[in-house]
């Protein structure tokens, strides 16, 4: 029987060992984007435009917080990731270069705002898993994830809360991590199934601890005071095989 424990337990370990070091290695608030900035143009689809630059088109919605394909402005601009050229819409043009300087004083740029209707069969390509977590904490969104206005790529969500306030687990799961991240404060990150993991930072009076089991809802500690002079908040991402998804997406 003791034998069987110290196995289990040696096992845990070793997923935590080879998690967390994978997890902390990107675990930042932003990174640069890396890509181009795409107007779009009367008859563009977001599946034409996923299809031109061969990107997936979830993560095309994702991190452009798009959540209506069938209707995207045209004239707007779209971050398309991974991308280092305009890619040819017309087939008779070739693409061009933007140089990375130019691309945000791209976005600036404001032509009449007009809609274009995406085909209804275009919009099986987003999907939304509403049921798989719950609000971590009672709040507004102050920052949302993508791209930001100074061309940072921030990889979650922040939720304006009181300090003390309490947080919950969005889903069942294991406990991986709880303790202090340099710039982050304390920090909570919780393995679930399916190769889902959520972050929770900013925390105080952690009550979770590595190896704990927890349901969804379960309090797994308090809002503390962000270290970087932020208005209090819980920074909250959800990843999946470490991989950073809007979690607007993924709530309800």
């Amino acid at each position: 029987m003791n034998s069987n424990n110290s196995l289990r337990r040696a096992l845990l370990f070793l997923i935590i060992f080879m998690f967390i070091p994978a997890c902390m290695t990107h675990f930042k608030e932003s990174v640069p984007a890396n890509g181009v900035y795409h107007c779009v143009k009367k008859g563009e689809t977001l599946w034409r435009i996923a299809h031109s630059y061969d990107v997936n088109i979830q993560d095309l919605a994702e991190i452009n917080n798009i959540t209506d394909t069938g209707l995207i402005e045209a004239g707007s601009i779209i971050f398309i990731p991974g991308a280092d050229m305009i890619a040819d819409m017309n087939p008779t043009v070739k693409g061009t270069q933007i140089p990375v300087k130019n691309r945000l004083s791209s976005s600036k740029k404001a032509p009449p705002k007009r809609y274009v209707k995406d085909k209804a069969r275009y919009k099986p390509g987003i999907k939304f898993e509403r049921k798989r977590f719950i609000w971590p904490v009672k709040g507004k969104v102050i920052s949302r994830f993508g791209i930001q206005p100074n061309g940072m790529r921030y990889n979650g969500i922040d939720i304006s809360a009181r300090e003390g306030a309490s947080v919950a687990a969005a889903a069942s799961g294991k406990v991986i991590h709880s303790a202090p991240l340099r710039y982050f404060g304390d920090t909570i990150i919780i393995k679930h199934k399916d190769g889902y993991a959520t972050v929770y930072t900013y925390l105080k009076g952690r009550m979770a601890k590595v190896g704990d089991s927890v349901s969804k809802g379960q309090q797994i500690a308090l809002l503390g005071k962000p270290q970087n002079g932020k208005r209090n908040c819980l920074h909250f991402e959800i990843r999946q095989r470490n991989k950073a998804r809007n979690p607007l997406f993924l709530l309800p």
